[in-house]
């Protein structure tokens, strides 16, 4: 008897499904790790030389160069005497102190009210001051390098010495920065000169303004700064350096431009490859806040925090406008409190009574002893840890980019009042863009009040602070980690100090033929020579039809 024994269809798909995944396992077991073999490169020194700033211009770097450090590599930071505090929560960066640093008070801008008060007043003696110790710093940063085998320089974009000694020094080096200045980042429709930098774009700037920023800005800028320019090329000199009165950026040409920024905080435009932004880096660490600002913080809903920077003090005129309008904001029920960081304004730059439009009297020596429990004034305050506390719902600010990264970090809507430098054009930037409003200082106090208001009240200014706060969020997350990668790629692909990878193909042509001159040239010859040809063969045509027509006359006339 044969027997004979048919698998069932299931039974010969589990068989084929378990020979396939034995199969895949064996296959994965012998899969190999990708490893990146640049961690077992040599490790590189690399200083990063700032004149003067804030943390502004230190900390993002020096976040980054916690990283490097990270990574194995020795990073330096060399800082005035003053400055060198801003190095110490960074455990793997080597603080140098150079010496004394330049004049470093605060902005009294008790100056910006007068209407005679020009922007080259206020450049002038801030450039005076910057190059006042160029020689010194030059000398410092040049032998420090050689002494220390420095393979890669970060010079901060106003450090006109950490450049010059670099490029002395044969190094490959980066300029660093918080804003897009560069040539490179340019366009004819953005501002980005120091000068013109009111507005992010010419979009809703007029004929007369535009042409203003364009023509009669420059030379006004080269007269004024003229004697200062011409005064740091003669230190130049004496140090043996070849200097002539030149666009300070030419120097920068070749070398890649690291900058703390985003497209929303910028205008958008077309970027070079030798710019990179890495924005929005914000310090991970922060201090928190003390035991009375947790207290004071827990027991209100809608607090106004006002705070402008280290840098600024504003005059009598700007805190009674601002302070009325917040204790008019509490009055309306739009906050139910404030706390003020005064850093550089002591007692006396304050009003000595303020007067709410209910007609109360707020005398400012009580809100200094806190006799007010809805209303706290602060000598200094940890921004960090007041922004991200949930009762705080506005911010009141200068404008500095660092602050509206961290309001916007922190989810709060802000009102700007601008002072100089780049703060205009944050706080143009910001307005524009529904994430708060602009306090003029010619408002009267029903308008500021009713700003207040607004903007603590709004819920579309809401919505557009949450989509900031996303986009904060998301970018900062790996901004260090994308800046140490970019320093990491010029320490290991620089060529005799230029990136060769990164550079575009006019770099290595000349004008004409990168830009097609030309060829347009050629197509216009060709264009005029066709019109010339039709034109002869025009004329020719119609004499000939002529004279065939005069003929037939005359033969006519003849018969």
């Amino acid at each position: 008897m044969k027997l004979t024994f048919k698998p069932k269809p299931f039974s010969a798909a589990l068989c084929a499904v378990s020979i396939l995944a034995a199969s895949t396992a064996q296959a994965q077991s012998t899969l190999l790790e990708l490893k990146s073999t640049i961690q077992n490169a040599q490790r590189k020194n690399i200083a990063f030389f700032s004149i003067t700033g804030g943390t502004s211009h230190y900390n993002w770097v020096l976040s980054i160069g916690q990283e490097l450090g990270q990574r194995g590599h020795t990073f330096y930071f060399l800082s005035a005497d003053e400055d060198a505090k801003y190095g110490e929560p960074f455990t793997l960066v080597k603080t140098v102190p150079t010496g004394p640093s330049v004049d470093q008070r605060t902005m009294d801008t008790t100056v910006f009210e007068d209407p005679n008060f020009t922007f080259f007043q206020f450049m002038k003696p801030l450039l005076d001051s910057m190059f006042i110790n160029f020689s010194k710093d030059f000398t410092f940063a040049k032998n420090f390098f050689a002494e220390n085998q420095i393979d890669l320089v970060i010079c901060d974009h106003i450090a006109e010495s950490c450049v010059e000694a670099a490029i002395a020094s044969n190094l490959p080096f980066i300029v660093t920065a918080t804003a897009d200045y560069t040539k490179e980042s340019s366009a004819p429709y953005i501002n980005n000169d120091i000068m013109i930098m009111k507005n992010p774009t010419t979009e809703n700037e007029s004929i007369a303004t535009r042409f203003n920023n364009k023509f009669v800005m420059p030379l006004k800028g080269f007269y004024h700064l003229l004697p200062t320019m011409r005064g740091l090329v003669a230190q130049k000199k004496l140090l043996g350096i070849d200097a002539k009165l030149e666009d300070p950026y030419k120097k920068w040409q070749h070398s890649l431009k690291l900058v703390n920024n985003l497209y929303g905080f910028t205008a958008p435009r077309p970027m070079s490859p030798m710019v990179e932004m890495v924005g929005p880096i914000i310090p991970k660490k922060y201090k928190p806040l003390t035991p009375d600002l947790q207290s004071f913080l827990d027991a209100h809903k809608k607090v106004a925090y006002v705070a402008f920077g280290q840098s600024s003090v504003p005059s009598t005129n700007n805190i009674r406008l601002l302070l009325t309008a917040v204790m008019n904001g509490i009055e309306r029920g739009a906050l139910d409190g404030f706390l003020w960081a005064t850093v550089g304004a002591t007692m006396d730059r304050f009003p000595s009574e303020i007067k709410t439009l209910s007609g109360k009297t707020y005398l400012m020596q009580d809100i200094f002893n806190q006799v007010y429990p809805h209303m706290r004034m602060e000598k200094w305050t940890p921004q960090t840890a007041v922004l991200l506390h949930p009762s705080t719902t506005l911010f009141v600010s200068h404008g500095g980019l660092g602050s509206w990264y961290e309001s916007m970090y922190a989810g709060k809507r802000m009102i700007m009042y601008p002072f100089y430098g780049d703060q205009p054009l944050n706080a143009n930037a910001i307005e524009s863009s529904g994430l708060g409003a602009i306090m003029r200082p010619y408002f009267n106090p029903e308008q500021a009040a009713n700003l207040v208001c607004t903007v603590a009240n709004s819920e579309d200014i809401g919505r557009n602070v949450q989509r900031y706060q996303a986009l904060v969020h998301i970018h900062s997350d790996h901004g260090i980690l994308r800046g140490a990668n970019i320093i990491e790629e010029v320490l290991y692909t620089s060529k005799d100090g230029r990136l060769p990878h990164r550079e575009t193909a006019d770099k290595r042509m000349t004008y004409i033929k990168a830009h097609n001159i030309d060829i347009w040239c050629l197509f216009g010859v060709a264009i005029l020579l066709s019109v010339a040809t039709i034109g002869v063969f025009c004329v020719g045509t119609w004499k000939l039809i002529r004279s065939r027509s005069l003929v037939k006359q005359r033969k006519t006339k003849q018969s």
